[in-house]
């Protein structure tokens, strides 16, 4: 008994990008990306010749969607199945049945396209085969409670074929409002292999278990590839299961440290120096670049209204480039000059001094230094002594935290105080 199949779903035709707006050059390739996916995994198909192609639900984005998005859809499953290749489809919560029904002209089952619940008053079906059986979940409204409260359990006659559950789910959150269900109510129905769909990202929670993902990013928290998942099948056990990206355009985040950067300038230059010498699997990748360590460029680049607009305009790339940096967020620390800390009459300029002393540090000290600095502030502010005795107690909580984090951290503690003044 051999077969193989394709598990895809969260497709999304019809959905824009999030952040089209802060990548206008290059809004055609994603205004596209979504339908080039999905016309990747239909070649696919037909490439790796599977026995069918299983899609876990939203395949649209809503109801809304127009003609060239239901084409894209109907002509990818009619590709598949003059191939001989079926499909079997659920509802999601973004594409819940009664949304086929409002446009039941264009979504017919003929045995090879089979959308459940589309052409029949049910929800829950099984499509039982000479080699493996599959049990589908469908959405009927948005939300939709446990899927084991509708899943068939085995017979015996299940058990001699390969069982798939094809399920749209939140796994492991009771609270969700979108078919939650935990691993062990999953693993209670005895299937071989759960296609799961809902979570965007990819990922194998455990052997029978996938989330197959969405196969096109639209959002900068969709990081990395996107694909689907290749299954081949051999007496009842996986033996092959392989992810195949299928992404257009990515997204990807990058840290980059900007220590040893002097000014602005410096600090763009890297950001374009690492984009341009990374390689890019897809069309597009789109960088989302964060600004990390302390810097003399702190100041410049904490000035500038806008450091995304001001970097393309003088280092965007051109529209032939395959990358695109698309957001730079600036966490950098101001540089402080460690003579200027020792200066310092406060609770900073101890801690400086004592570690300036030969880097010898006795936590006492600093405590009784701090503590006498306290002394003088409640006097001064006239706090009354409840209040000073909290205060002062709060300083004697686990000094060898403190003093840990006096010798890590005193730079960047620093550099945080005198940044903000």
């Amino acid at each position: 008994m051999k077969f193989s199949f394709i598990h895809t779903g969260d497709i999304h035709l019809g959905r824009p990008f999030s952040d089209l707006s802060e990548i206008n050059p290059k809004t055609d390739i994603c205004n596209n990306a979504g339908r080039l996916a999905f016309n990747k995994i239909i070649e696919l198909a037909l490439l790796k010749n599977v026995d069918f192609v299983l899609i876990s639900g939203d395949s649209f984005d809503n109801d809304e969607h127009d003609l060239s998005a239901k084409l894209c859809f109907l002509n990818g499953l009619k590709r598949l199945a003059e191939n001989g290749i079926k499909s079997y489809i659920i509802c999601g919560n973004h594409d819940p049945i009664e949304m086929y029904k409002n446009n039941l002209s264009y979504y017919k089952n003929d045995g090879v396209i089979n959308i459940v619940g589309v052409n029949e008053d049910i929800n829950c079906k099984t499509f039982r085969e000479n080699r493996y059986n599959i049990h589908a979940l469908s959405f009927p409204t948005e939300e939709l409670d446990n899927p084991v409260n509708y899943l068939p359990k085995l017979t015996k006659d299940d058990e001699k074929v390969f069982n798939i559950g094809l399920i749209h789910c939140d796994l492991d959150k009771t609270d969700s409002k979108y078919s939650p269900v935990s691993r062990e109510e999953l693993r209670t129905l005895g299937y071989d292999y759960y296609a799961l769909g809902h979570i965007h990202i990819p990922e194998i929670k455990e052997e029978k278990m996938v989330y197959c993902g969405t196969p096109q990013a639209r959002t900068k928290k969709e990081t990395g590839a996107h694909g689907c998942y290749y299954a081949q099948v051999e007496n009842k056990s996986i033996i092959n299961l392989e992810f195949i990206p299928t992404d257009v355009v990515r997204f990807e985040k990058i840290g980059i440290d900007c220590c040893e950067s002097e000014n602005k300038l410096e600090v763009f230059e890297k950001i374009s120096n690492t984009v341009n010498n990374k390689s890019s699997e897809v069309e597009l990748t789109l960088y989302d670049i964060t600004l990390k360590g302390v810097s003399r460029a702190y100041t410049e680049l904490l000035k500038t209204d806008s450091l995304i607009k001001e970097y393309s305009e003088n280092f965007g790339e051109t529209d032939d480039k395959n990358v695109c940096v698309f957001r730079i967020n600036n966490e950098t620390k101001p540089f402080v000059n460690e003579k200027e800390l020792l200066k310092d009459s406060g609770v900073i300029g101890i801690l400086a001094q004592a570690i300036n002393n030969n880097n010898e540090i006795n936590i006492d000290n600093i405590y009784n230094n701090i503590s006498k600095l306290h002394e003088d502030l409640y006097k001064k502010l006239g706090i009354d002594t409840e209040s000073k005795e909290l205060l002062s107690d709060s300083l004697k909580v686990d000094k060898a935290e403190i003093l840990e984090n006096v010798k890590n951290e005193l730079k960047s503690v620093c550099a945080e105080i005198y940044g903000d003044m």
